[in-house]
């Protein structure tokens, strides 16, 4: 053991920011399902826009009490700039969910399409994948993060193949004029920055594995 990890080891660790990390897990299952059964019309879909915007400002807190909670702790369980790192890529999933909803709201977007309808359905699988994955680090299950990392991986991709499928056809369709083309761009574009901070978030549980092996 080295002099760095000795003094590590004798020193006292805050395991509150697993805790945190775990509730802002669940508040992105919390957003991501929300999403998922998102009313097309009026009042509700103002009403479930509202939720998501509760739920947005309940990780917001989160990220705030991680923040502050870095500033006052000297040894951390982890590295505190994984803690830092893992922090704000779950809340970009949910800032980025909650622009998705905001974007289909206020644009009028009237209905999912079925491209939009898959790329939710991904991001709910994402944040499943997320919510299992983050608190086996508290459980020291480091083995177990590696194949979340490639589930994530995975899902991200085909995002990426439903987004530039989707995209490629609005621009090639000349049914869609140039407003409902930008309509339906805002609400995919903050979908696939939702599976991007996806995979942000697998690159730190990856380091997070590998760190400790």
């Amino acid at each position: 053991m080295g002099f760095q990890s000795l003094i590590s080891w004798l020193l006292p660790k805050d395991d509150k920011f697993f805790l945190l990390l775990e509730q802002q897990a669940e508040v992105l299952g919390d957003a991501a399902k929300v999403m998922a059964s998102f009313p097309e019309n009026g009042k509700t879909s103002q009403a479930a826009l509202d939720r998501i915007h509760q739920i947005e400002h309940r990780g917001d807190d989160l990220v705030h009490a991680v923040t502050i909670g870095l500033d006052e702790t000297f040894v951390t369980p982890i590295d505190r700039e994984d803690i830092h790192n893992l922090a704000t890529s779950i809340d970009n999933v949910v800032d980025y969910l909650y622009s998705a909803a905001q974007a289909f709201v206020a644009y009028e977007v009237h209905h999912f399409s079925p491209a939009m309808r898959e790329m939710i359905q991904i991001c709910t699988e994402a944040t499943m994948v997320l919510k299992d994955a983050v608190p086996l680090i508290r459980q020291k299950q480091m083995d177990k993060l590696g194949p979340a990392r490639n589930q994530l991986v995975t899902l991200e991709k085909r995002g990426d193949v439903v987004y530039q499928g989707e995209m490629a056809a609005l621009y090639k369709n000349p049914e869609v004029n140039a407003k409902e083309l930008l309509r339906h761009q805002a609400v995919l574009d903050a979908l696939e920055a939702a599976l991007d901070s996806c995979q942000d978030a697998a690159d730190v549980l990856e380091n997070v594995a590998i760190k400790h092996a």
